[in-house]
Protein backbone atom coordinates (compact mmCIF):
# COMPACT_ATOMS: atom_id res chain seq x y z
CA UNK A 1 0.00 0.00 0.00
CA UNK A 2 1.29 3.46 -0.96
CA UNK A 3 0.18 6.22 1.66
CA UNK A 4 0.83 9.83 0.27
CA UNK A 5 0.81 12.18 3.15
CA UNK A 6 0.17 16.01 2.76
CA UNK A 7 2.02 18.28 4.95
CA UNK A 8 0.87 18.16 8.41
CA UNK A 9 -1.28 15.61 7.66
CA UNK A 10 -1.61 12.88 10.36
CA UNK A 11 -2.14 8.77 9.75
CA UNK A 12 -2.85 6.15 12.15
CA UNK A 13 -1.13 2.91 11.88
CA UNK A 14 -1.03 -0.05 13.84
CA UNK A 15 -1.47 1.81 16.88
CA UNK A 16 0.82 4.69 16.32
CA UNK A 17 -0.65 8.16 15.29
CA UNK A 18 1.89 10.00 12.98
CA UNK A 19 2.47 13.07 11.54
CA UNK A 20 3.98 14.24 8.99
CA UNK A 21 6.39 16.82 8.80
CA UNK A 22 6.41 20.13 6.70
CA UNK A 23 6.16 18.32 3.04
CA UNK A 24 4.73 15.71 1.65
CA UNK A 25 5.76 12.80 2.28
CA UNK A 26 5.30 8.89 0.21
CA UNK A 27 5.30 5.67 2.34
CA UNK A 28 5.40 2.26 1.07
CA UNK A 29 3.22 0.10 3.99
CA UNK A 30 4.91 -3.43 3.46
CA UNK A 31 1.87 -5.45 5.39
CA UNK A 32 -1.54 -5.25 6.34
CA UNK A 33 -1.91 -3.43 9.69
CA UNK A 34 -4.95 -1.05 10.17
CA UNK A 35 -4.31 2.43 8.86
CA UNK A 36 -7.12 5.41 8.91
CA UNK A 37 -6.32 8.86 7.60
CA UNK A 38 -6.79 11.66 10.20
CA UNK A 39 -10.14 12.39 8.12
CA UNK A 40 -11.23 9.05 8.65
CA UNK A 41 -10.57 8.85 12.19
CA UNK A 42 -14.00 9.82 14.38
CA UNK A 43 -13.31 10.64 18.23
CA UNK A 44 -15.92 9.67 20.72
CA UNK A 45 -16.82 13.06 21.53
CA UNK A 46 -17.63 13.94 17.87
CA UNK A 47 -20.77 11.16 18.14
CA UNK A 48 -24.22 13.05 17.90
CA UNK A 49 -26.00 10.11 16.27
CA UNK A 50 -27.32 6.57 15.85
CA UNK A 51 -24.87 6.23 12.52
CA UNK A 52 -21.86 7.51 13.74
CA UNK A 53 -22.07 5.45 16.80
CA UNK A 54 -22.04 2.11 14.39
CA UNK A 55 -19.26 3.99 12.36
CA UNK A 56 -17.01 4.64 15.76
CA UNK A 57 -17.85 1.13 17.14
CA UNK A 58 -16.47 -0.35 13.48
CA UNK A 59 -13.56 1.63 13.79
CA UNK A 60 -12.46 0.58 17.30
CA UNK A 61 -13.09 -2.93 16.21
CA UNK A 62 -10.69 -2.32 13.45
CA UNK A 63 -7.89 -0.44 15.58
CA UNK A 64 -8.17 -2.51 18.86
CA UNK A 65 -9.68 -5.92 18.02
CA UNK A 66 -8.85 -7.70 21.14
CA UNK A 67 -12.11 -5.93 22.58
CA UNK A 68 -14.31 -7.38 19.62
CA UNK A 69 -16.79 -9.66 22.02
CA UNK A 70 -17.80 -6.29 23.69
CA UNK A 71 -17.93 -3.85 20.91
CA UNK A 72 -20.12 -7.06 18.48
CA UNK A 73 -22.96 -6.51 21.61
CA UNK A 74 -22.96 -3.06 21.23
CA UNK A 75 -23.12 -3.01 17.42
CA UNK A 76 -25.63 -5.44 17.22
CA UNK A 77 -27.85 -3.39 19.79
CA UNK A 78 -26.93 -0.19 18.16
CA UNK A 79 -27.67 -1.84 14.36
CA UNK A 80 -31.11 -3.65 15.88
CA UNK A 81 -31.91 0.32 17.18
CA UNK A 82 -31.74 1.67 14.03
CA UNK A 83 -33.33 -0.72 11.60
CA UNK A 84 -35.92 -0.42 13.92
CA UNK A 85 -36.36 3.25 13.81
CA UNK A 86 -35.64 3.54 10.22
CA UNK A 87 -36.54 0.56 8.23
CA UNK A 88 -35.22 2.03 5.16
CA UNK A 89 -31.58 1.98 6.86
CA UNK A 90 -32.02 -1.72 6.56
CA UNK A 91 -30.07 -2.53 2.96
CA UNK A 92 -27.19 -0.69 3.84
CA UNK A 93 -26.93 -2.01 7.62
CA UNK A 94 -27.03 -5.19 6.29
CA UNK A 95 -24.02 -4.38 4.35
CA UNK A 96 -21.97 -3.11 7.24
CA UNK A 97 -23.15 -5.88 8.92
CA UNK A 98 -22.00 -8.66 6.25
CA UNK A 99 -18.34 -6.45 6.23
CA UNK A 100 -18.10 -6.78 9.85
CA UNK A 101 -18.74 -10.28 10.72
CA UNK A 102 -16.34 -11.27 7.43
CA UNK A 103 -13.82 -8.94 9.51
CA UNK A 104 -13.36 -6.70 7.02
CA UNK A 105 -13.66 -3.42 9.20
CA UNK A 106 -11.99 -0.85 6.77
CA UNK A 107 -14.53 -1.88 3.98
CA UNK A 108 -17.36 -1.43 6.78
CA UNK A 109 -16.14 1.74 7.55
CA UNK A 110 -16.93 2.67 4.33
CA UNK A 111 -19.96 1.39 4.45
CA UNK A 112 -20.96 3.15 7.16
CA UNK A 113 -19.77 6.87 5.90
CA UNK A 114 -22.93 6.04 3.53
CA UNK A 115 -25.06 4.99 6.59
CA UNK A 116 -24.16 8.21 7.52
CA UNK A 117 -24.67 10.10 4.71
CA UNK A 118 -27.93 8.66 4.44
CA UNK A 119 -29.15 9.27 8.24
CA UNK A 120 -27.89 12.83 7.49
CA UNK A 121 -30.67 13.17 4.44
CA UNK A 122 -33.37 11.31 6.36
CA UNK A 123 -33.15 13.84 8.88
CA UNK A 124 -33.24 17.09 7.06
CA UNK A 125 -36.07 15.79 4.95
CA UNK A 126 -37.62 15.31 8.38
CA UNK A 127 -36.58 18.36 9.79
CA UNK A 128 -38.36 20.45 6.66
CA UNK A 129 -41.70 18.55 6.71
Amino acid sequence: LKLKLRAGESVYISGALIRNGSSSTELEILNKVPILREKDIMLESDIGTPCQQIYYLVQTLYLQPDSASELLNMFSKVSGDIVNAAPSLFSMMEDVHEKVSMQAYFDALKCAKKLIQHESTLVSHAKTT
